[in-house]
C-alpha cells in the first residue's frame, strides 16, 4: 500500500502543502510529481483529463514520489470510483452542499461495509488480496464548502464519519455569496469554515494561488493546502521572462 502523505499529516495534524493540476500533459505531471509537495491536486472538473491520460498521470506522479488526489468533475458514484481504480489515493470533492451530499461521497469512495465502492480494475489487481480492507483507511475523502448554502451547514458536512476534510473553494465561494475575494465578508466566511469545522474534529483545507498565501492559510490552522497549479505557475514565468527582457511592463 502507497503511503498517503496527506492524509498522515492530517492525522498528526500538519499542513500537507499540495500542487494543483489542471493540464493532461505528461511531463508536466513528472515535473509536479518530482517538485516535492506532499500532493498533486489532478482537477477533473475544470481540467483536460479523459480517463486514460488520468491513469498515465497517476501512475508517472506516484512513480516520482507525490500522493494523487483527484477532485472529480462531479459527486457521482461511477466517476469517483473511476478515479480510486486509477490509483489516486482521494477525492476531492466539489459542490457539497449538505450531509447527505458528503455521506455519498464517502458511500462512492469507501468499500463495503464503510461503503459501497465498486470492487475491480486492472491496477488494483496487483494490489493484494487484503487491499479493500487497506484502502479504507488509506483514502482520504475530502469535501469542497464553496456556495452560500453550504457555509450555513459547515458543522453537519463536517461531522459526516468518513469525511476527513473539509476543503474551501474561495472562489466559487466568493461567487455565490456575491461578494469580492479578500473582501472582509470573504475572509470571515473562510475562517468561519475553518473554526467550525475544527470544532466538530475535522481538519480544514483550501485552494492557494500562490505560496505566500498557502503558508498564510496554514499558519491559520488550515492543513490541506494548494500553494499553486501548474498554468499559475507557467503564467508568472512567462511573465518574469518578458518583463526581463523588456517585452513587458
Amino acid at each position: 500500500m502507497l503511503t498517503n502523505r496527506p492524509l498522515e499529516k492530517l492525522r498528526a495534524g500538519e499542513p500537507a502543502f499540495g500542487l494543483a493540476m489542471a493540464s493532461s500533459d505528461p511531463l508536466i505531471a513528472e515535473v509536479m510529481g518530482r517538485a516535492g509537495a506532499d500532493w498533486v491536486w489532478m482537477d477533473e472538473q475544470h481540467g483536460s483529463w479523459d480517463r486514460a491520460a488520468m491513469y498515465r498521470a497517476i501512475q508517472i506522479i506516484q512513480l516520482a514520489g507525490a500522493t494523487v488526489i483527484v477532485r472529480p468533475g462531479s459527486n457521482e458514484f461511477f466517476r469517483i470510483g473511476r478515479a480510486l481504480d486509477a490509483g489516486a489515493l482521494g477525492v476531492i470533492i466539489p459542490m457539497v452542499n449538505s450531509a447527505e451530499h458528503a455521506k455519498a461521497a464517502v458511500f462512492a469512495a469507501k468499500y463495503p461495509p464503510r461503503g459501497g465502492r465498486s470492487s475491480g480494475g486492472v491496477r488494483l489487481r496487483f494490489m493484494g488480496s487484503d487491499y479493500a480492507s487497506a484502502a479504507n483507511d488509506n483514502t482520504l475523502v475530502a469535501v469542497m464548502v464553496e456556495t452560500a448554502e453550504a457555509l450555513g451547514r459547515v458543522p453537519e458536512i463536517a461531522g459526516v464519519e468518513g469525511v476527513d476534510a473539509i476543503f474551501v473553494g474561495p472562489g466559487d465561494l466568493s461567487v455565490s455569496m456575491g461578494v469580492p475575494q479578500g473582501s472582509d465578508e470573504h475572509e470571515e466566511a473562510l475562517l468561519k469554515i475553518l473554526r467550525e469545522a475544527n470544532g466538530v474534529g475535522t481538519p480544514a483545507g483550501i485552494a492557494c494561488g500562490n505560496p505566500e498565501d498557502a503558508r498564510k492559510r496554514a499558519d491559520q490552522g488550515f492543513q490541506l493546502v494548494t500553494a499553486g497549479s501548474e498554468s499559475g505557475m507557467i503564467f508568472a514565468g512567462i511573465a518574469h521572462m518578458m518583463k526581463t527582457v523588456g517585452l513587458a511592463d
